[in-house]
Parts: structure tokens; sequence; C-alpha cells
């Protein structure tokens, strides 16, 4: 559990040094790697607690970054007009220009510099087109579901496949909900960078 900690920890450290030149980064990251196993080589042990007091002493990896950057010189990616883009088109834009809205949504978040590999990655794969598949399952249950058969002056409204119903309520909720959280994250990540930046 204790090398879980300290992995979670550089995989944040390393997330947060992403706009350093490669080398300084490597450089970094095993410095403080090296300096990770020192303190814990001194201490009482490698437990989790002591794992805990270590990184807590070294500081939150946003902290370290900025300091490396301060450093280095290198200014901090700045949200702007195209991450704000970004988060409009990766829910939405698949609806407004089918598949196309949604392409250029994904581009300008691969392509941006605020967001980290993995929170792109998120971004990319959950789910692709945004809301357009949440609207093309509705719209297919609405289909299953919109016949009707008049018998004298009865009119019966009919449902090919109730089970499937509850079934594509289901794929909906997942269809819609995930693309929301997606972006909701996407915005939270990137706001926390415009706050610390």
């Amino acid at each position: 559990m204790a090398k879980a900690t300290v992995e979670h920890y550089m995989q944040e450290l390393d997330g947060e040094l992403r706009d350093l030149p490669p080398a300084r980064r490597r450089e970094l990251l095993e410095e403080i790697r090296e300096h990770i196993g020192s303190a814990l080589e001194e201490g009482p042990g490698e437990g989790e607690t002591e794992v805990r007091n270590v990184l807590e002493r070294l500081g939150d990896p946003a902290e370290i970054a900025e300091e490396a950057r301060r450093r280095f010189g290198i200014s901090r990616a700045k949200p702007g007009v195209r991450e704000v883009i970004a988060l409009v088109l990766l829910p939405i834009g698949g609806i407004i220009i089918p598949v196309l809205g949604w392409l250029v949504g994904a581009i300008l978040l691969a392509t941006s510099n605020v967001w980290t590999g993995r929170e792109k990655a998120a971004g990319l794969l959950l789910f692709p087109g945004g809301l357009l598949p949440a609207l093309s399952v509705g719209v297919t249950a609405a289909r299953m579901c919109g016949g009707s058969t008049e018998v004298g002056r009865r009119v019966t409204e009919t449902c090919n496949g109730a089970s499937y119903s509850s079934l594509a309520l289901i794929i909906l909720a997942v269809l819609v909900l995930v693309p929301i959280g997606t972006t909701i994250f996407l915005a939270r990540r990137m706001n926390r960078r415009a706050a610390t930046g």
C-alpha cells in the first residue's frame, strides 16, 4: 500500500510537470524519488504512515511543479478560448454538427497544454461523440414504443419490447451522465490549474 501511495504521488507530480522540458522533468522526478527513498531509509520504517509523512513534508505536487517552473523560467499553460470551446464541443458538438463537432472538440482537447495525458484520454474515451450516442439511443427507443393500433373506437399504444425499454433507460442514463461528468471533471481540472497558475 505504501508503494502505491508513492507511485500515485509521483504520477501526480509527473502530470503537474508536463510543461517542463522532458530532460528537466526526468531529472526532477529522479531527485524527488531519491529523496523519498532516503527519507524512508532514515526514518522509523516504510509503513503507510511514514510514507504519508514524508510526502506531506515534500509538499503538494502542484506546488513543487510551480517552484520548478519558476526556477527554470517556464510559464504555465493557461486555459483560454481553445479549452472553453473544447469543453462545449465535447458533449454537444456531435449534436450541433453530427460527428464533426465532437471531432473538432476532441482535436482541441488533444492539442491543449492545459490537461494531462490521462485527462485527455478520459475526455476522448468517455464517450466518443459526447451526447450524440445518447440521442441515438433515445430516438431508437422512442421509435420502438411509438406504434399505435386502432381497433374500432379504441386506440391501443404498442411498445415492441418492454424489457428493452428498461435496458434502454439504463444505457441512456450512462450515455448522458458519463459525457457530462467527464466535461465537469475536465472543467474542474482546468479551473484548478488556472487558479494555481
